[in-house]
């Protein structure tokens, strides 16, 4: 896989980083990115997720885009970003999404982008499973959920994954077509079940997953929140499993007529 060169600045794509409390990890975040892939600051969009913290003030500091988004959700601040870019009437090649939280690691940047950029792929995703992950950065009802719900896609799409990871680059134009809604914690599977669904292609590769340094995970800070999470990706993968089936049998009846 072909290297970065240094003085090639990367111009055609861009990093959304959803944000909620995050104003320790957030400095170390965006240095890893400066480190590891040659992006100007103003390819970065933060969201500020209706944060009680610094983080927006830091983010500008830093020199960041600053979106805002005040209704709390992982989805709600993923779409506000698409939003802007597309009122922006900007029509990049790629988006990255990745956390704030400083457990994805800026190193696997350069990877998962060129190994997006050296293929074919609409869809690359980094898996936290493949390798062994930091001790106590997932639960064990974390991994367990996430096997049960990759489990499910391949008993019913015949399709193989082994993480639901936020840390993720995906074709634009593809992404557009996916036409995404979930507001929260549904949004990863959505994007993945959706990409099944409109036969893109899509590559799975490993990479590094830690402990937040700072603060406390939003998803895994409680066994309560955690079993919410869960509970939502299932119900979101069941809800596109049985659209897609009553859309296949409304099309099949209406061949029949």
């Amino acid at each position: 896989m072909s290297p970065p060169k240094k003085d090639s600045i990367i111009q055609d794509g861009y990093i959304i980083i959803p944000a909620r409390n995050e104003e320790k990890n957030l400095p170390l975040v965006v240095q890893g990115i400066l480190e590891n892939l040659n992006i100007e600051k103003d390819k970065i969009i933060l969201v500020n997720n209706a944060s009680k913290d610094g983080t927006e003030t830091i983010a500008k500091n830093l020199g960041l885009k600053v979106i805002h988004e005040p209704k709390i959700g992982y989805g709600n601040a993923c779409l506000a970003a698409l939003t802007h870019i597309e009122k922006s009437q900007i029509n990049p090649e790629w988006i990255i999404i990745m956390d704030a939280d400083f457990s994805d690691d800026p190193i696997d940047l350069n990877r998962i982008f060129f190994s997006y950029k050296n293929s074919k792929f609409d869809l690359v995703i980094g898996s936290r499973l493949i390798n062994k992950i930091e001790k106590d950065s997932m639960t064990s009802l974390q991994i367990f959920g996430n096997k049960l719900t990759c489990f499910l896609i391949q008993i019913f799409y015949k399709v193989k994954f082994t993480d639901l990871g936020s840390l993720r680059i995906i074709r634009y134009n593809s992404l557009k077509e996916m036409n995404l809604k979930d507001k929260t914690w549904g949004w990863n599977i959505e994007m993945q079940i959706r990409a099944i669904q409109k036969g893109f292609s899509i590559l799975e590769i490993p990479v590094n997953y830690r402990k937040r340094k700072f603060g406390k995970s939003k998803i895994s800070g409680t066994v309560f929140m955690a079993f919410k999470v869960g509970v939502k990706i299932l119900f979101i993968f069941f809800k596109l499993v049985i659209q897609e089936k009553i859309q296949s049998y409304v099309k099949w009846k209406q061949r029949k007529l």
